[in-house]
């Protein structure tokens, strides 16, 4: 498999909708720093904003942590070393391309433990859908859910 399959993460999560991987919120941050920084915002907070900017020094620091919110490789591209994940453990022991092919994803441990509340539930939408159409079918024309949806 390739093309848009490689994006399905062993998990169910689709990663062409990730914030993570389409770099939305790093491309936001980036921008709006470079817009601070252009007009020299750091003056206004000084000495027009002093007690509602006072802490301007820890707003840069966050938009610079999240400038850095980019996965450079989806979940397949990653080595072993790199993913640490124990569901992508448990597909390759398996020989699963992803979750949707295991008769207990519904009610799998490791599923849970793994996406906890950030994506678990989403996953769960994928994984079904995935098994129900197929998954060539699911990528042309499922409905990917992501955390955001729920």
């Amino acid at each position: 498999m390739g093309g848009e399959a490689e994006l399905v993460t062993y998990c169910g999560i689709y990663c062409g909708d990730c914030l993570g991987y389409t770099g939305v919120i790093a491309d936001a941050a980036d921008e709006f720093l470079d817009v601070l920084d252009r007009h020299k915002f750091y003056l206004n907070a000084k000495n027009m904003f002093p007690a509602q900017l006072s802490d301007y020094d820890s707003l840069v620091d966050m938009l610079l942590f999240m400038i850095e919110l980019r996965c450079h490789k989806t979940c397949r591209e990653r080595t072993d070393e790199e993913a640490r994940c124990a569901v992508r453990d448990c597909c390759k022991a398996r020989g699963y391309f992803s979750c949707h092919e295991c008769n207990d994803f519904e009610h799998c441990e490791i599923l849970a433990s793994s996406l906890g509340g950030l994506h678990l539930e989403a996953s769960l939408r994928n994984l079904r859908e995935m098994r129900d159409m197929g998954l060539e079918a699911w990528i042309r024309e499922g409905i990917r859910h992501h955390y955001l949806d729920e």
